[in-house]
């Protein structure tokens, strides 16, 4: 008998089991890297989904910022006894959950602030704006006796007025009295436009708070007298607001929004992981330029505006300036409000899913370079200032010296 030569017979069992092995280890280094490629690009997709975000809500803001004191500039809106307001404000941290009287959103059981831990540094600003619609406005005419009120709620109106601001499915509109001349305007709450014989009846308050006291609140107070009828004129439009808060009550951040006449919040984005607001306040005295609140430089040290105390924030006037000194804190702040000028947001987005191989969950959350926890997400800063149009300076800058 002949033997097969080695060209003829077959792989022995340890070749098979040898290239086998060769291509178990060829194949599931292809697969890591499939995966890891596959979690990059799912990873990269989030980051660009954050950055999207983030460009959408600083649009958003930008444009409800641009709106803020519409038909009324900075004057303060009186919308209660109890309650004056700037057109733009802001509440720094707060907690929506608990009933304060200094704000006007009531206790809402569901908010809630960021978990303790790693993230309870990430407290967001609320920030809230008003302003004036113009498509539904009404222009006030004298009364017998020079004042556009006739009376606690009869306002009178120029001839062939619009009747956009009468109630259809509420009980009243609200509004906002505003003269560009006063530096003052009143909340009310429409309840009847009769265009025959041109006459707005309103309630003048908010809500169910009322305005009893003067200027607001006094129908023959000077406020209302209009002594140059060529120059100046009372207007009354319909009020429109809105608000931004972040909440954690979920145990994911969730930016919402609480609409023009909403009663509850919507969800807006819940990537949006913080929100926090500043301040550029006009200086009045050389040299001419902007403060800010907050400005945490410890050659500067402002706190926000809303915890401003004549002893820490002191206001600036021109040596030509005859208005008084604030006489309490509430009025300095009240003074800061309508210097503001511009304002600055910082936005923190993060993408929607952590990434876990990024971090050991059993070991101590650290920070990165940027001061963020690393704990899987990734996230963007977008900062930008908006300068706010309706804002002007009438009113508020000292009158020009001739030399």
């Amino acid at each position: 008998m002949r033997t097969p030569t080695r060209a003829a017979r077959g792989f022995t069992l340890l070749e098979v089991m040898i290239a086998s092995a060769i291509g178990l280890i060829v194949l599931g280094a292809g697969l890591v890297a499939a995966m890891q490629m596959q979690r990059r690009s799912q990873f990269e997709e989030q980051t660009m989904q954050a950055q999207t975000t983030g460009r959408v809500v600083m649009e958003l803001l930008s444009a409800d910022l641009q709106r803020a004191g519409a038909g009324m500039g900075n004057a303060p809106i009186v919308f209660s006894d109890t309650r004056i307001q700037a057109p733009l404000q802001v509440w720094t941290e707060p907690d929506l959950s608990a009933a304060d009287v200094t704000r006007p959103f009531p206790a809402d059981p569901g908010f809630a602030l960021p978990p303790a831990g790693h993230l309870e540094e990430f407290a967001s600003d609320v920030l809230q704006m008003h302003w004036g619609d113009t498509r539904a406005m009404v222009t006030l005419a004298n009364c017998p006796g020079g004042f556009v009120r006739n009376g606690a709620q009869d306002f009178c109106l120029v001839p062939n007025s619009s009747t956009r601001l009468q109630p259809t499915a509420a009980p009243s509109t609200p509004a906002l009295a505003v003269n560009p001349n006063r530096n003052r305007a009143c909340h009310v709450r429409v309840t009847n436009v009769d265009a025959a014989s041109n006459v707005l009846t309103a309630e003048v308050g908010s809500g169910l708070e009322t305005t009893t006291v003067a200027p607001c609140g006094i129908a023959g107070d000077p406020l209302w007298r209009v002594q140059n009828p060529g120059q100046e004129s009372w207007r009354i439009m319909q009020a429109q607001s809105v608000a931004y808060r972040v909440n954690w009550a979920s145990g994911t951040p969730t930016l919402e929004y609480l609409g023009p006449g909403a009663a509850d919040w919507v969800v807006l984005s819940r990537h949006v992981e913080r929100l926090k607001v500043r301040f550029g306040v006009m200086s009045h005295a050389p040299p001419i330029g902007f403060r800010w609140f907050p400005d945490p430089d410890p050659a500067v040290d402002l706190p926000e505006i809303d915890n401003c105390t004549i002893a820490r924030c002191p206001i600036d006037q021109h040596p030509t300036d005859e208005a008084a000194p604030p006489a309490d804190d509430a009025e300095l702040r009240l003074r800061l409000w309508q210097r503001v000028r511009e304002a600055e947001v910082t936005l923190v987005v993060r993408t929607p899913r952590p990434d876990r191989d990024a971090f050991d969950p059993d070991e101590p959350i650290e920070l990165d370079k940027e001061g963020f926890p690393i704990d899987g997400f990734k996230r963007r800063t977008y900062t930008f200032r908006v300068m706010l149009r309706n804002f002007a300076a009438g009113g508020m800058q000292p009158p020009l010296v001739g030399e």
